[in-house]
């Protein structure tokens, strides 16, 4: 990565810390809960900041795109939290210590092996997924109220935007800055919150375990290292070799860890956040505190709706141990998340009864494991969770655990019964797929590891501390030997540019066409590019610009993957016939007859020369 682009990142990871504190200190202030540790505070900010990006996301629907299209907006209104928390708060921030220094260690290790090779190499996005979030994040840059997708006309959304928000809050926090880094910042933001959310579900139960907790949920693999015996990791899951170890999407959830940031991974973490109120709230009673969790569900909605069932089936668990009043309870968690997640669902489901209901848009669902490969893939972790849970039931906090750990793994059970009966679910299947189930079972699993490593390390310290020290360590480091493996060869596929990692490339560097023309285009111009259906995908991730036609090999209609039946029908009778009015044209540079409009940019894409042109 240039110095200027990790320049520019940790500026946007500063703001977002800076922000997500003084947001979560109001939040904490509001709902009395002034004795929540410090690292409770930091798992809290960042829910914090993505609940100031949602703000910021629903003030862009209400101004009709001026919040993120206007450059200075979302500065201004980040410095009314910050101002208000730098005025009223007394917080001093604690002083470095002994105990800081196995905390730092262990960030360090986690930086040298997910962090690292995306340092090295430039960028650890990938294509998939990440290039509609960037073409979507865009499109809000662009002044669009919502984003709605590639497609001229009749394009609608029907993609939870809360990442996006997220997103576009951070490059416009940090001028010159690009969606593209903004993925890199949330990935180390994920990298931090995932262990660190760990850490404060295991301290409920054991106020010792929370470092034991944080490293069980990101540096223990499977035993895939004893068959690789050299760097190894697989990105696609069904050319697996070492069972479900070493492969991205694995059940094993240490490997999201490795870039690139996904919406799902922070729904997961903000889930965790909303589960640690519902903790804090049993203690205390407080009914604030429901309700802020209540909130914290619905962000996750809006960040990834797989993730907020878990979220959801979560909350009504923690509600079964409330003494009391259960049904009040479980209102005063569930009346604010449906209102939350109603802010991006309820005109979907508009758009839904409007537009004649849903299509199935997933060319192929992701490789679903039978149970015993996943669980093997846990490797130690798994020994380490069973006892942890058969040590956790001593305490009310462990019961509780140990229900969300019930009902997620029921939910792991639908998403199997989905894959053998076949079932769609409103004609999306990722809905309860078991790619979006593991997560949340490998992150309490992590933190019942991390109770029983804790209390088995107290154990042998009682006799030798050194002994303790010297095991604890020799376990980490066997159970890590996978991820260290992984990390190596993900630093030579970055390297190579392979495997779909390829925005490091001469195509889309500073200067490059893609980018020149991205600058120049915007959500409301509508590109028809002649010869390259790559290139057309590629100026829409930097634009967020409609485009006239498009094929995708993997489908024979609906191209653009446009969620509403009625909207697909319609852009399937478009393109077959007139097709979409153009306001800019592609075309290779030298192709036969004259090139019309103002020639605006001519650069290289893929070996080839291309002049960007806008039509009278």
């Amino acid at each position: 990565m240039a110095a200027g682009d990790f320049a520019l990142v940790l500026a946007q990871l500063f703001l977002s810390v800076l922000i997500g504190w003084a947001v979560a200190w109001a939040l904490t202030r509001w709902a009395r809960l002034d004795e929540l540790a410090v690292v409770e505070r930091a798992a809290l900010a960042i829910a914090g900041f993505l609940a100031f990006a949602v703000a910021a996301m629903l003030l862009n629907v209400v101004t009709r795109g001026l919040v993120f299209g206007t450059p200075g907006v979302v500065p201004a209104l980040a410095a009314v939290p910050v101002l208000w928390w730098w005025r009223r708060s007394r917080e001093r921030l604690p002083r470095p210590s002994r105990a800081w220094v196995a905390p730092a260690a262990l960030a360090l290790v986690l930086v040298a092996i997910y962090l690292l090779p995306v340092l090295l190499t430039g960028s650890g996005v990938r294509t998939g997924d990440p290039p509609w979030h960037l073409g979507w994040t865009e499109q809000l840059l662009g002044g669009e109220p919502v984003p709605v997708g590639p497609a001229p006309e009749v394009a609608r959304n029907a993609y939870p935007w809360g990442f996006h928000a997220f997103l576009a809050t951070m490059v416009r926090l940090v001028p010159a800055s690009t969606p593209l880094l903004a993925h890199e910042t949330a990935h180390v933001i994920l990298l931090a919150g995932i262990p660190l959310v760990a850490a404060c579900l295991a301290r409920r139960v054991n106020r010792r375990a929370g470092l034991a907790a944080a490293a069980c949920t990101s540096l223990i693999g499977g035993f895939g290292w004893l068959m690789a015996r050299e760097p190894a990791f697989v990105t696609s899951p069904r050319e697996a070799r070492f069972g479900a170890d070493l492969v991205v999407a694995s059940p094993n959830s240490v490997y999201e860890l490795m870039p690139p940031a996904l919406p799902r991974e922070l729904g997961l973490l903000v889930a965790g956040v909303a589960a640690l109120l519902l903790l804090v709230a049993l203690e205390h009673g407080t009914r604030r505190a429901r309700v802020l969790a209540g909130v914290l569900a619905g962000l996750v909605g809006v960040v990834s709706v797989p993730m907020l069932s878990t979220a959801l089936i979560w909350t009504i668990v923690a509600c079964l141990f409330v003494g009391g009043t259960k049904w009040r309870a479980a209102a005063e968690v569930f009346v604010p998340a449906v209102a939350v997640f109603a802010t991006w669902a309820a005109p979907v489901g508009l758009g839904y009864l409007r537009y004649g209901g849903f299509v199935d848009i997933t060319p192929r669902l992701g490789m679903e494991w039978p149970l015993p490969t996943a669980l093997g893939s846990y490797g130690l972790l798994l020994p380490l969770a069973i006892g942890g849970i058969a040590g956790a039931r001593s305490t009310r906090e462990g019961r509780v655990l140990l229900s969300l750990t019930a009902a997620s793994a029921a939910l792991l059970g639908l998403a199997v019964a989905r894959d053998v009966f076949d079932w769609t679910v409103w004609n999306n299947a990722t809905l309860l797929h078991q790619g979006r189930m593991w997560p949340p079972v490998h992150l309490l699993a992590g933190v019942f590891g991390g109770v029983a490593l804790e209390r088995a390390h107290a154990a042998v310290a009682r006799r030798s501390a050194r002994v303790a020290a010297v095991a604890a360590g020799a376990v980490l480091c066997v159970a890590a030997a996978s991820p260290v493996l992984a990390s190596i060869r993900l630093a030579q596929i970055l390297s190579d540019g392979s495997a779909g990692f390829e925005y490091a490339g001469r195509d889309f560097e500073s200067g490059s066409f893609v980018r020149e023309a991205g600058e120049l285009l915007s959500p409301d111009d509508v590109v028809s590019v002649t010869g390259s259906d790559d290139l057309a995908w590629a100026l829409f991730q930097t634009s967020g610009a409609r485009l006239a036609r498009y094929d995708d090999s993997r489908f024979e209609r609906n191209d653009l993957r446009i969620r509403f039946a009625d909207l697909a029908a319609e852009w399937d009778e478009r393109v077959g016939g007139r097709g979409f009015t153009p306001s800019h044209t592609v075309v290779p540079l030298g192709a036969s007859g004259p090139v019309l409009g103002d020639q605006l940019v001519i650069g290289e894409f893929r070996g080839e020369r291309w002049v960007l042109t806008e039509l009278d």
